[in-house]
């Protein structure tokens, strides 16, 4: 990958980034390696093709260094984002459903009643078309499972019983099939032992395809046998582990905002490579452990919607005191520990009576058409309302005056994404058995189509404008040479980027003026005494709330006090000045080379076992589970992706049980808040290390 490409790649990302979202923070850069063999475990992966974007952008702003994702086979192979992926040097993998063909004959179970494993074929060919460790699939997303043996021609058994209810009633009447070869990834094991060794930074979403659901997917071991395998292979290598939780406000939302949060690293040594040879399922077991308990320190995982509303009206209901309103990644952290404070204390009869009365709070909020932050400014006085809506009146049709050129002349645009990306949800949710809206598409799609079609637009309208100028001699003095075609041309293009960031900008600003006319119309068409008494209910349930929260704080995070948002807000800010000298530093050094994480590393943790993550690894399947001491996993057969997205009927019940395990120790030691003196001191240590070097750097430069 030539420097120039990835120059290019980076300045393209960015602009994206800063287009797309209206602010993306990044917290603990302090834990980003500046060289040396690195994986980037990534969770949750909620935007499509934005994720990889994100994780590029922000390890690059942090540590100057490229990532390698790696991604399915079949965006790798689309003709609009395969130029992308070969160029951001994608490491593809395929994935079983990608594969799915269907085969000829149709299938039924043998006897359902009594054997939930046999298929019986008629005019199939099973020994043809299907294998040992192939998959299953059923038509119209009803779920698919891994084949265990062919028996014969019209004979076969499951590896495990089909679990969504369409895919067991279309087998007892009987339906086609289809069928996806077992995929052989030994050769992507090799290639990615040697990247590491060769000091690359890769990333990876050990959740597979992205997903729009409200906690996280199993984990694929897939990372662990990467990273364990690599200084198995190499052991003069330390490779190192990188949680990175990607936090989003709305991710399928334009302008939205999201706070990218690096956890504590893993770091992988010769011990415990030595451990992987001696005992390889034990020591993928541990590994997987430790980065499932790392992911959950730096993700936002709640059981369900309602009670990630809940969490967030009730973070907006605590009373800060003295303290001003927290910045972004403060924002995630103070969402993240109230999740672990809640499923701790769940039962409580004070937890309950809160979660009930935020609700009822609520629902009266939208029936008066308010939220939170516009209740708390709310004004009784009819008269300063009706002056403020005058005000904003008159904003908001400045700024649509202003906004009106661009928004007419991109709204093709504007349309075509909006169809299209819905087209897309619509297909990817008939596809998944695991997505919920599959809202997880719609960033990615608007985002793809905007970059068709704006350059498309561009041309079109800077050609029209050529013809204009020089059908009606706007410019007799340029003349009509070549060169005078071209200026003119670039000058229409430029300022039509010029009109589009303008509506972009005004927009924006009037978008945000829009929001607030209606809240104020509501203020002055209400009566007084319902609003005195909706602002009344909200300083009972403050008080209540912080009361809570200040009673219960200290039991589950031993450090809470009321300094801890002070110095939470201190270690943010101090980590974005660093980010800060960092891009200052890169832009006047952007010309020189840069470390691309190809240099090799110096330089090593316990937890219970998580339920998500599942002891049984694909990959581990020719060992008899009695004496395991010195194989180590077939890698042709281990799975990087999921093999089989599906869930069973009573799924939101079944994966939501997992957020009953969360970890004390994760507890303990979740984004610093009660972390040990030593940690803390370590920590700071660190940053102040990294802030001289970056003041080092400034001066050679």
């Amino acid at each position: 990958m030539s420097q120039l490409v990835l120059e290019f790649l980076d300045w393209f990302i960015q602009a994206i980034i800063d287009i797309f979202f209206r602010e993306v923070s990044v917290r603990g850069t302090f834990n980003f390696p500046a060289s040396g063999p690195t994986i980037v475990v990534v969770a949750p992966h909620a935007n499509q093709y934005l994720d990889a974007a994100i994780t590029i952008h922000a390890a690059h702003v942090v540590a100057k260094r490229q990532v390698f994702m790696i991604e399915a086979a079949s965006s790798y192979r689309s003709k609009w984002m395969g130029i992308w992926s070969r160029w951001s040097g994608a490491i593809p993998v395929e994935r079983p459903q990608d594969l799915l063909a269907l085969k000829e004959g149709t299938i039924k179970y043998a006897n359902y009643a009594e054997d939930e494993l046999s298929i019986v074929g008629k005019g199939t060919h099973f020994l043809r078309d299907c294998g040992p460790k192939s998959l299953l699939g059923m038509p119209n997303s009803g779920g698919n499972a891994k084949i265990a043996e062919v028996i014969s021609d019209t004979e076969l058994r499951l590896a495990a019983p089909m679990k969504k209810q369409s895919g067991i009633d279309a087998l007892k009447r009987g339906t086609k099939f289809l069928v996806a070869p077992r995929i052989d990834n030994h050769q992507l094991f090799n290639s990615v032992f040697d990247a590491l060794e060769a000091g690359t930074c890769i990333g990876i979403a050990p959740e597979g395809g992205s997903h729009d659901r409200p906690e996280l997917m199993e984990f694929k071991p897939g990372v662990a046998i990467m990273a364990l395998g690599a200084v198995a292979k190499n052991p003069h290598i330390n490779v190192t582990i990188v949680p990175c939780g990607l936090n989003y406000f709305h991710p399928h939302k334009f302008r939205s905002r999201a706070v990218v949060e690096y956890g504590t690293p893993i770091v992988i040594t010769k011990e415990r490579a030595m451990e992987y040879k001696e005992d390889a399922r034990k020591a993928v077991n541990k590994l997987m452990t430790e980065i499932t308990d790392a992911m959950d320190i730096v993700t936002t995982q709640a059981p369900d919607y309602q009670t990630l509303q809940v969490i967030q009206a009730v973070r907006r209901l605590y009373s800060y005191g003295r303290f001003k309103r927290p910045p972004l990644p403060v924002v995630v952290e103070m969402n993240r520990n109230l999740l672990t404070g809640y499923n701790k204390f769940k039962n409580d009869e004070r937890i309950v009576h809160l979660e009930k009365s935020v609700l009822a709070y609520n629902k009266k909020l939208r029936t008066f058409g308010l939220r939170d932050h516009q209740l708390e400014t709310a004004n009784e006085n009819k008269f300063e309302i009706l002056l403020l809506l005058i005000h904003r009146i008159f904003s908001l049709i400045f700024f649509t005056i202003l906004s009106l050129p661009g928004t007419i002349l991109f709204s093709p645009i504007f349309i075509a994404c909006s169809l299209i990306s819905k087209k897309k949800q619509k297909l990817a949710l008939v596809k998944s058995s695991v997505k919920i809206r599959a809202t997880d598409v719609l960033a990615s799609w608007k985002v793809l189509i905007a970059l068709f079609f704006a350059p498309v637009c561009y041309f079109l309208y800077s050609t029209l404008g050529v013809y204009i100028v020089y059908h009606y001699e706007l410019f007799p003095s340029i003349g009509g040479s070549l060169f005078g075609v071209l200026t003119m041309f670039c000058t229409c293009w430029a300022i039509l980027v010029g009109t589009t960031y303008s509506a972009f900008r005004m927009g924006e600003v009037g978008m945000d003026i829009y929001k607030s006319i209606s809240p104020l119309v509501l203020a002055l068409t209400s009566s007084s005494e319902q609003l005195s008494e909706l602002k009344e209910e909200r300083k009972r349930l403050s008080i209540e709330v912080t009361e809570v929260i200040n009673e219960l704080g200290p039991k589950v995070f031993k450090k809470f006090n009321e300094g801890y948002l002070q110095k939470l807000q201190d270690q943010v800010e101090l980590e974005q000045e660093i980010m800060d000298s960092r891009s200052r530093s890169r832009s006047r050094s952007r010309s020189g080379s840069r470390s691309r994480s190809r240099s090799q590393a110096d330089s090593g943790s316990k937890t219970p076992a998580l339920s998500r993550t599942n002891s049984n690894f694909s990959g581990f399947s020719s060992f008899d589970g009695e004496n395991d001491a010195g194989k180590l996993p077939n890698l042709s057969h281990v799975s990087v992706f999921p093999d089989h997205l599906q869930f069973s009927d009573s799924d939101p019940q079944s994966v939501s049980s997992s957020m009953e395990n969360l970890r004390t120790s994760g507890q303990n030691t979740a984004s610093g808040v009660s972390s040990s003196i030593l940690s803390d001191k370590i920590r700071q240590a660190v940053i102040q290390r990294n802030i001289e070097k970056e003041l080092d750097g400034e001066d050679k430069d």
